[in-house]
């Protein structure tokens, strides 16, 4: 009974948050939205054009091949460093669970195990090194494979060490492996596409790790009943009050605690003791041990079992975000890091889709390179919006956010966040504007830049919006430091004619959307742009 409770509960959990995750991203976007098309006052006056600040030309200054050699080494030490942060729990979760379902302790049975699990390393490697969806699954089955045929040769290497022979038969535990790695993962991963699907993954930890907490009050509410019910002194008001005692009880501690939660998580952001990535990596694997955990409890309703397994995988829960975090930290260790780089995003406003390419593509894989900055705006709350700004929408404090004078901007630019967290990526930094402070902090922002690409898909005569950035550029901006993204929806002509005053041509590159390459190329140009 304890067990389908759980599992009825958590998978309540999990289509909550994914209907309340896009709600809540709605109406931060709205709030964002209504805050850029008010007015603070009198239009910020732009600084001084003192002339394009040239691209800094350091003779010691690595190449670009050497840059994205550099980037293909550290996603390969990110990819050890995660599957060696989950060994530990994984293996301590395989041999409790070949305990407790009276399997042989080999080798090979307890690979079985712990290798499925250990299979979660894709994901939360994908998110961590920003691996588009298609690479993902690609490294994915490849990843699959050489675990299945690691079980072949450990369970090879069992026979050996037992005195037989090897046999070809054993090369179908491959196939076990397969059906098993399918058996448990297809939940998690289910749970895990809906809790990162790019469009909400800004949000959807903090909403599941609030709806978690308030799920579980039903369940304890109904324990704590029965336990008051069973009690001489609570007996009688128990039975008038009926099976909502329990809940009504916990209700108050159960909303401090969620809040508690929320506000440790925007704190423990904010002092940077973690990254965005790290959060729904923990969020991922938090996930996978509640599934696992709950499927046991429904094999294993003993008291004595379940205490073990509650023991075990919260231990095994806990493991990981610390193992993760000290390995991450070790990843360059060793390796001549390029020097760190501001880019800017500029882009024509509205399309969510475009622009959740573009951050995914490009800002989000520059994070590991340099600090991102940006204008807010609805098309992009999902790829900015962070535990503070969540915890600043959720208090109607938001407003806190707008850069409104001139003084705020110039406290938004001596505070920008531009080191490195703890895993090595930087921060993307988005200034919220009003309608009279958003062109001074785009000229502000044009000057600390190092590369700037500004996407102009979609440009045209019906949405001229970016003219004002163009113009900008041209005049303010070095033109080897900046590239324009086009495809066949840009009014070139538009363009060459806003870009007239610049000293020099700028590197335009197509990028056609859901063209990788193209998108490869174009984060290939801004890191030769950025010198």
């Amino acid at each position: 009974m304890l067990g389908g409770e759980l599992s009825f509960h958590f998978l309540n959990v999990m289509l909550m948050t994914a209907i309340v995750a896009p709600l809540v991203l709605w109406r931060y976007r709205k709030a964002v939205l209504a805050g850029m098309q008010s007015s603070a006052g009198a239009a910020l006056p732009l600084a001084p054009a003192l002339g394009a600040r040239p691209r800094a030309l350091d003779p010691a200054a690595p190449s670009l091949d050497a840059k994205l050699a550099w980037e293909r080494r550290v996603r390969r030490r990110i990819f050890v460093a995660v599957v060696a942060a989950l060994l530990v729990p994984v293996l301590l979760l395989a041999v409790n669970e070949a305990i407790l379902n009276g399997l042989e302790l080999t080798p090979a049975n307890v690979w079985l195990i712990a290798g499925a699990a250990l299979l979660m390393a894709v994901p939360i490697v994908g998110v961590l090194i920003a691996l588009p969806i298609g690479r993902t699954i690609v490294l994915g089955v490849a990843t699959l494979a050489a675990f299945a045929g690691l079980l072949v040769v450990v369970s090879m290497l069992q026979r050996v060490v037992a005195g037989e022979a090897p046999t070809l038969d054993q090369l179908r535990n491959a196939f076990v492996f397969v059906e098993y790695a399918a058996y448990t993962l297809w939940l998690p991963l289910v749970l895990a596409a809906l809790l990162g699907a790019r469009r909400v993954r800004g949000v959807a930890p903090f909403v599941f790790a609030g709806l978690f907490v308030f799920a579980v009050a039903p369940l304890l509410g109904v324990r704590v009943t029965q336990a008051l019910g069973g009690m001489h002194w609570s007996a009688e008001w128990v039975l008038a009050g009926g099976i909502h005692v329990g809940a009504i009880v916990l209700a108050l501690p159960v909303g401090a605690l969620a809040w508690w939660r929320l506000s440790a998580l925007a704190r423990g952001y904010d002092a940077k003791r973690f990254s965005d990535a790290q959060l729904l990596a923990n969020s991922w694997w938090l996930m996978f041990v509640a599934v696992h955990a709950v499927e046991q409890v429904a094999v294993h309703p003993e008291t004595e079992a379940m205490l073990r397994i509650a023991l075990v995988d919260t231990v095994v829960y806990l493991l990981f975000p610390f193992l993760l975090a000290h390995a991450l930290a070790r990843v360059d260790q060793g390796l001549a890091r390029p020097p760190k780089r501001m880019l800017l995003v500029l882009r024509v406003f509205g399309d969510r889709a475009r622009t959740g390419a573009l951050f995914a593509r490009i800002a989000s894989r520059w994070q590991r390179f340099g600090p991102v900055t940006t204008i807010a705006a609805p098309d992009a709350a999902a790829d900015t919006v962070d535990p503070g700004d969540l915890l600043r929408f959720a208090t109607g404090r938001i407003g806190e956010s707008f850069v409104t004078s001139k003084d705020d901007l110039v406290q938004r630019l001596a505070t920008m966040d531009v080191e490195p967290d703890r895993d090595g990526r930087f921060r993307i930094d988005e200034f919220c504007c009003r309608d009279d402070t958003w062109q001074a902090t785009v000229v502000a922002l044009i000057a600390r830049a190092d590369a700037i690409v500004m996407d102009l898909r979609g440009f045209g005569a019906a949405r001229r919006g970016a003219e004002f950035e163009l113009e900008q550029l041209a005049t303010r901006a070095a033109p080897e430091r900046v590239v324009l993204v086009v495809d066949a929806s840009t009014d070139r002509a538009l363009v060459a004619n806003a870009i007239a005053g610049a000293k020099a041509p700028m590197t335009v590159v197509e990028v056609r959307r859901g063209n990788a390459r193209q998108a490869d190329a174009a984060f290939a140009a801004l890191l030769a742009a950025a010198g």
